[in-house]
């Protein structure tokens, strides 16, 4: 009889404490994931020190060679170092663009020549723009329309990014092919700039960015990586 009891002592037990477990998984699903968290892998083809960026700028209709170079100078387990040289001085309207950016990127020449850095993983992209230097995700490639990335900022003011479309067929035009793509608008704190439009996609990363000006002008831009 006391050997029965012992037994059923422990299974009992064993219950318990798997229906701790169960509960307690229930309860972490339960909690809401945050926006400006991504996880996945960083050893991945676009992340490669070296690896190099091509665009393809376009202020309204006509086309702008900046002759920029692109490239990442290191990786930190997906916190990448991207060093930018560009020429935005043949253009006017490029240079109105620039100079809109709250940061100084420019050189005593005008032409572009900065770093920054962007967290990369097979989950998605996170930047680090905003005047505070916050995380904040550009985008999650598994996400859903309605999705929401915020951040605020230590001025009090939030920046908001939606996720507003996703493809569920090849239906982006990418170089020579189409692809599926996550597309992501923000609002805008830049004076002069109403919203900016992100698309993306889970092999090629950022694939185009597109800046609406409030007097109704735009510029967008593809971007090409090297290693995919």
């Amino acid at each position: 009889m006391k050997n029965i009891t012992k037994i059923l002592f422990i299974v009992v037990i064993s219950i318990s404490l798997q229906s701790c477990d169960w509960l307690k998984s229930l309860v972490e699903d339960d909690k809401p994931k945050d926006p400006n968290e991504i996880k996945g892998e960083t050893n991945i083809p676009i992340n490669q020190v070296g690896n190099k960026f091509t665009s393809s700028v376009k202020v309204g209709t006509q086309y702008v060679n900046l002759n920029e170079e692109i490239k990442i100078t290191k990786n930190e387990s997906g916190l990448l170092t991207i060093s930018i040289k560009a020429d935005p001085t043949g253009s006017s309207k490029i240079q109105e663009y620039v100079n809109k950016i709250p940061a100084t990127i420019t050189d005593a020449s005008g032409k572009i020549n900065t770093t920054f850095q962007v967290k990369s993983t097979s989950e998605g992209i996170q930047d680090f723009f905003n005047k505070d230097g916050k995380q904040h995700t550009l985008v999650k490639y598994d996400a859903n329309v309605g999705d929401k990335y915020q951040i605020t900022k230590s001025d009090g003011k939030t920046i908001t990014r939606t996720v507003t479309q996703k493809s569920s067929t090849d239906d982006f035009p990418y170089g020579f092919m189409n692809i599926k793509v996550v597309t992501v608008e923000q609002d805008s704190r830049i004076p002069g700039v109403k919203k900016i439009v992100y698309k993306a996609n889970h092999k090629f990363g950022l694939v185009h960015v597109e800046v609406f000006l409030e007097d109704g002008s735009t510029a967008s831009s593809y971007v090409y990586t090297q290693n995919y």
